[in-house]
């Protein structure tokens, strides 16, 4: 069979190769102003002739792709199995925004995304960033984000950290950390807990959200007659405190080390804060092999509120990030950047701590 081109849609249809251009580009501003019959004409000889638009020659004409590209922040030797539910749930806002809007979303992986960018393969960029202590990326980063500022690309980055001093400005959608801590310390204080522990990753480089987060809970605890002390935040590696390889960024393992460490020692406090809610259920899986009640005997607060929060054996009590919220703000600010290149963004939003049964 001989492949038929755009030109031969439009001579069976009797309209011009512009009207056809307009009429199967579904992100076509001109789209609306075509005729329903004029638009039938044109998809039944497209269809007779077995037509399909090359996105190739998209690409080379410059045109929109109508495709939003996703850096998932995955390491280069994982696959998309290894996507925890945070990033699902921002996928899951993202993909609702864009399909609303006629774009579909590309998901990106272990690659220089500037790139894509450059080429045109993507309209616009949404990052998840999880921000390390010590990043030995940073250099490579900065340099990405100075000529996506240069050349005023649409981008944001979802919870990513502040610019440093002489930085680009980042545009950024995040969750409010210090308002996270500090409902946490405020239950805390309620219930009367004497002792609280945190719990992050057990890697020599863990997310400094996660000291954020330790900072803001001992400073919102100070004066509670509460003890937070050094040797009940094990968050990192190193000084007998096993490291856990990774799977991913965070891990169920984490958790469970955790605890068994705390366990060996007799040092288990009364509360246990987790850096996520991976952490949470992987400490709350060895407390049942250990035989401790929860919340009688260790009260658990997780962070992030995971879909399955709700639904474990012992409902877990979490801080409420928006995910499918900031997934939806991220592909409005870029399509807005599109068509207004000064536009800017650097969001952070309040979370709000949901009580269950392990606290």
């Amino acid at each position: 069979m001989v492949k038929c081109g755009i030109r031969s849609v439009a001579q069976l249809a009797g309209v011009s190769i512009g009207t056809v251009s307009k009429i199967l580009n579904p992100g076509s501003a001109a789209n609306i102003r075509v005729s329903e019959e004029t638009r039938d004409k044109v998809l039944a000889a497209a269809e007779k002739l077995d037509y399909r638009p090359s996105y190739g020659a998209k690409l080379l004409r410059g045109e929109s792709t109508r495709t939003i590209g996703f850096a998932t922040s995955l390491p280069k030797d994982h696959n998309i199995a290894y996507l925890s539910s945070y990033t699902f749930r921002l996928l899951n806002g993202i993909g609702q925004a864009a399909s609303l809007n006629g774009y579909q979303v590309l998901l990106l992986n272990g690659v220089d995304y500037s790139y894509f960018l450059n080429i045109k393969r993507v309209d616009a960029l949404i990052m998840v960033s999880f921000p390390l202590c010590s990043n030995p990326e940073r250099e490579r980063m900065r340099g990405m984000f100075e000529e996506f500022a240069r050349r005023n690309y649409p981008y944001v980055v979802i919870n990513g950290e502040p610019a440093a001093p002489g930085e680009p400005v980042i545009p950024s959608i995040g969750v409010d950390n210090e308002s996270g801590m500090r409902q946490i310390a405020e239950l805390i204080r309620r219930k009367g807990y004497e002792s609280v522990g945190f719990a992050g990753e057990l890697t020599p480089n863990p997310q400094s959200h996660h000291l954020e987060r330790v900072r803001a809970l001992e400073r919102f605890l100070a004066g509670s007659g509460c003890r937070f002390s050094p040797e009940l935040v094990l968050n990192g590696s190193g000084s007998g405190i096993p490291e856990v390889p990774r799977v991913g960024r965070y891990s169920h393992e984490d958790g469970r080390v955790i605890l068994q460490y705390l366990h060996e020692r007799k040092q288990i406090p009364r509360c246990m804060v987790c850096g996520n809610d991976d952490i949470a259920m992987g400490l709350l899986k060895a407390a049942r092999e250990y035989g401790i009640r929860i919340p009688e005997e260790l009260a658990v607060i997780g962070f992030d509120d995971d879909v399955n929060a709700d639904y474990l054996c012992v409902p877990l009590t979490s801080v409420h990030q928006p995910l499918e919220e900031f997934g939806r703000l991220a592909v409005d600010y870029v399509l807005e950047k599109m068509n207004d290149p000064g536009r800017q963004i650097q969001l952070t939003i309040e979370p709000k701590l949901i009580e269950r049964s392990t606290t």
